[in-house]
């Protein structure tokens, strides 16, 4: 079976699974990312049924957001369906759409499939960024937003996830800024945003400079508006290609001054 697909699921899936379905699933891409202004942008989703019947998806909306979380500011693509998929997980049904941005930068696709004799719509999102990591660089700042797209006003929380391949435990950190308070958030503080109000925000992730091998580091922000999960978006640093070392050859030992101002609450990932 194709595992670059949106899956239907058999069951309603662990929580953390259903979260992340919202912004990092697979089987949907939007080519080239980030968008360039005047050229035309591919959409692509790839669905299959798990359920063991068939599903009949009344609606199809794709939605294209600014680069965040909980932002109002969308462009709706044309609806697709009825769409009826077969009771075979191994036959993916391909939907595509064009897209003409009108300004750069990276986005959040978001799509709302209409399942008949489903209570709620099933969501699919893939609110993405990756960076490829040249050898010299061990710092990156991500620009996003964080919005209150509600009619209340509410207190907003994050929560950030750590994982990585290749680097050492204790060799990583992330932590969120807001810069027009000129402050760190820190992780489960309450930030008050009014009816409609967007924040700017940065991601700012870092790894020790003396790190030289390859690696892939997954950093997920999630965030609750009140008691309910919102949102969340997901960044990706990749090195393809190890380093050149800046010490003397041997087993290099994380430093511990690189820990120093961690925020409270990050939990140190395991490679």
């Amino acid at each position: 079976m194709n595992t670059n697909v949106v899956s239907l699921p058999q069951r309603f899936p662990p929580e953390e699974i259903w979260r992340q379905s919202h912004f990092a699933s697979k089987g949907l891409e939007i080519v080239p990312n980030p968008p360039r202004v005047g050229e035309a942008a591919s959409i692509r989703l790839l669905l299959c049924n798990e359920t063991g019947q068939s599903l009949t998806v009344r609606k199809i909306s794709p939605r294209v957001y600014s680069f965040g979380i909980g932002s109002l500011r969308q462009e709706r693509l044309p609806e697709r369906g009825p769409l009826t998929l077969a009771p075979d997980p191994a036959r993916v049904e391909t939907l595509t759409w064009q897209w003409l941005p009108t300004a750069a930068g990276h986005r959040c696709l978001r799509i709302h499939l209409d399942i008949e004799g489903w209570s709620d719509p099933w969501i699919v999102g893939c609110n993405l960024r990756v960076i490829e990591a040249t050898a010299d660089t061990s710092r990156w700042l991500v620009p996003f937003l964080l919005g209150n797209p509600t009619e209340k006003a509410q207190p907003l929380r994050l929560r950030l996830n750590l994982q990585s391949t290749g680097l050492e435990e204790g060799a990583f950190r992330a932590w969120v800024e807001l810069p027009q308070d000129g402050r760190r958030l820190m992780l489960r503080e309450p930030l008050w945003l009014q009816p409609h109000e967007e924040r700017f925000a940065l991601l700012m992730i870092r790894t020790h400079p003396q790190a030289t091998e390859p690696f892939e580091l997954i950093s997920d922000v999630e965030a609750w508006l009140g008691d309910a999960f919102l949102d969340g978006i997901r960044v990706i640093v990749q090195r393809r290609l190890p380093a050149e070392p800046l010490a003397s050859p041997g087993r290099r030992e994380v430093d511990s001054r690189f820990l120093v101002g961690l925020p409270a609450g990050l939990g140190r990932s395991k490679a």
